[in-house]
C-alpha cells in the first residue's frame, strides 16, 4: 500500500527554534530518493517555507498556507490554488474593522507571484510579521487605503491577524456565520499572541492532503501535528500520529503519539514504518 506521509512543520516537522535539522533534511533527501511520498502542510506562505525547506527535495507536492496552495516545490508553481470571493473579503474585513483590528490580505497574481497588503500595524507582532517577510517579498508587500481595491490579474486568497486571545476571539465568533469561508484560530507557535487566518472553504489542510494524495496515486494519508489547526488534518487522515509537545486535544484524536518536535521525532517515525513495510 502506498502511504503518503504528510506533516504539519512549525511544531511538528521544525524545531523549536523555528528551523529543520540536518539530520530531518537528510532523511527528507532520502526519501526522496527511494521514493517515498512525503509532504507538509502548512500555514506558511512558500515565502516562509521555502528558506526553512532549502536543501530538501519533494517528490509530490506540498501543501501552503493551510491548503490555499498545492505548490509543486521542484518547478516553483502552484499546482492548484483556492480563491476569497471579493464579497466574502468585504465580509471579512469588516468584522475586523468593527473591533478597530487591521489585518494582513495576501493576494496571488497571474504571473505567479504571492504579494500582501496591509493599512496599518496595531501590534509589535505585526511588525515582526512585516519585517520578517518585506525583503523576501521584493516590494510586493505594500501599504494601501483600501484592501478591497484589488487590481486585475490579482486574487485575494489568505486574510490573517496576531494579537491577545482576548482581542482576537470576537473576530473568530464573527468568521464562524460568514459561509463560503474557512478559518484557523490558534495559539502561535513562537509567542504568547493568537493567530486567525482566514481563507476560502474549499481550502483546508485536509483537502490540500487529499488533492496531494491523489496527484501521488497514494492510497492512505498519515499525518503529522501538534496545534489546533491540525485537527481536521488528524481527523481525516488513515492514521493520526501527534507529537509530544502537541496540545491535549490533538493528542486525545490521535492514533499514536511521538516524540517531540525537537527529537527529529516525524521522520524516525517514518523510516520506521518502512522499514516495517519492506520487510
Amino acid at each position: 500500500m502506498k502511504t503518503l506521509y504528510i506533516s504539519d512543520m512549525d511544531g511538528t516537522l521544525l524545531q523549536s527554534d523555528g528551523t529543520l535539522s540536518e539530520y530531518t533534511k537528510k532523511k527528507i533527501n532520502e526519501f526522496y530518493e527511494k521514493g517515498v511520498l512525503f509532504s507538509v502542510a502548512t500555514a506558511r506562505s512558500f515565502i516562509s517555507a521555502e528558506p526553512l525547506l532549502k536543501g530538501t527535495k519533494f517528490s509530490v507536492p506540498i501543501v501552503l498556507m493551510n491548503g490555499v496552495f498545492v505548490y509543486d516545490t521542484e518547478k516553483n508553481r502552484a499546482v492548484k490554488y483556492h480563491e476569497i470571493p471579493i464579497s466574502l473579503l468585504k465580509d471579512i474585513l469588516a468584522a475586523f474593522y468593527e473591533h478597530n483590528l487591521h489585518p494582513f490580505m495576501f493576494l496571488y497574481g497571474d504571473n505567479g507571484k504571492l504579494s500582501i497588503k496591509y493599512t496599518e500595524f496595531d501590534n509589535e507582532m505585526m511588525i515582526w510579521f512585516y519585517n520578517a517577510r518585506v525583503d523576501m517579498l521584493e516590494g510586493r508587500f505594500t501599504k494601501a487605503d483600501d484592501l478591497t481595491d484589488i487590481q486585475i490579474g490579482q486574487h485575494p486568497v489568505y486574510v490573517n491577524y496576531f494579537a491577545p486571545y482576548e482581542i482576537l476571539y470576537p473576530v473568530a465568533e464573527k468568521m464562524k456565520v460568514i459561509e463560503g469561508i474557512s478559518f484557523a484560530f490558534y495559539k502561535d507557535s513562537y509567542s504568547d499572541d493568537w493567530l486567525i487566518e482566514i481563507y476560502s472553504a474549499d481550502a483546508s489542510k485536509t483537502n490540500g492532503a487529499k488533492e496531494v494524495k491523489e496527484y501521488a496515486k497514494a492510497e492512505s494519508i498519515t499525518a503529522f501535528g501538534d496545534n489546533l489547526n491540525d485537527i481536521l488534518l488528524l481527523e481525516n487522515a488513515d492514521c493520526a500520529v501527534a507529537v509530544e509537545n502537541a496540545v491535549g486535544e490533538l493528542k486525545e484524536i490521535a492514533d499514536t503519539v511521538i516524540g517531540d518536535n525537537n527529537s527529529d521525532s516525524v521522520v524516525k517515525y517514518i523510516e520506521q514504518c518502512e522499514n516495517a513495510t519492506n520487510l
